[in-house]
């Protein structure tokens, strides 16, 4: 079985440790944070190690890691985490959750998380650090590296800039280019292509005037 250390200790690395456990060949040996955040040991009864040493415990050359991190920052945490994990040297697991709907073409990259509910049309390509959630995808879509996308619906032949974040039961229409780093509200319906760091939100689906870089995501 694949050994896997998984980066973070919140919400989302304990639904990817059950999982990791109950749907896929990995077994989750340990979690890791910077020690500045490290507050027990522990994490769900397993070693939970200061990522400044985590390459002495667990070598890149016999562990993967995941990053289960959420949209914080316009996603430019988990981007910057999965930067420097590769710079360790480590090779990153996906997970597709075995009721997801895919077909055999679909392009993945490294870190990409795929929920259950998700159904992915042929002739997709995502790319690495990316987190989908209940999304209907149409074919021909391009989706860049470290967007977050739940519960949204994606039209064919629409590409998702890096870095954007969209929220429950948005809609993109078919032939979008949405640019980079931008966020769509829940419930938005995105009828044009979207400019880089835009936002839009609903009920109005209005773009607003705040650029994308001053919102903060949790």
């Amino acid at each position: 079985m694949n050994k896997v250390v998984v980066f973070g200790t919140g919400n989302q690395a304990k639904l990817m440790h059950y999982l990791l456990a109950n749907d896929s060949e990995y077994e989750v040996v340990a979690f890791s944070v910077e020690s500045k955040y490290i507050s027990s040991p522990r994490f769900l009864g397993l070693p939970n190690v200061p990522f400044e040493e985590i390459t002495d415990k667990y070598p890149p050359a016999e562990y993967k890691m995941f990053i289960a991190l959420g949209a914080q920052d316009r996603n430019e945490l988990r981007e910057r985490v999965f930067y420097n994990i590769k710079e360790k040297g480590y090779t990153l697991v996906s997970y597709i959750s075995s009721k997801a709907q895919t077909w055999p073409d679909l392009i993945i990259g490294e870190n990409v998380f795929i929920l259950q509910a998700t159904s992915i049309e042929p002739f997709v390509e995502i790319g690495n650090n990316v987190v989908l959630i209940g999304t209907q995808i149409g074919q021909n879509v391009k989706i860049e590296d470290n967007c977050f996308i739940s519960t949204a619906t994606i039209g064919s032949d629409v590409l998702v800039g890096r870095n954007t974040f969209i929220g429950i039961n948005a809609l993109v229409n078919p032939y979008i280019k949405i640019g980079i780093k931008s966020v769509i509200g829940s419930g938005a319906i995105i009828t044009r292509d979207v400019d880089d760091y835009s936002v839009y939100s609903s009920p109005s689906t209005s773009k607003s005037r705040v650029k994308s870089q001053k919102l903060r995501i949790m």
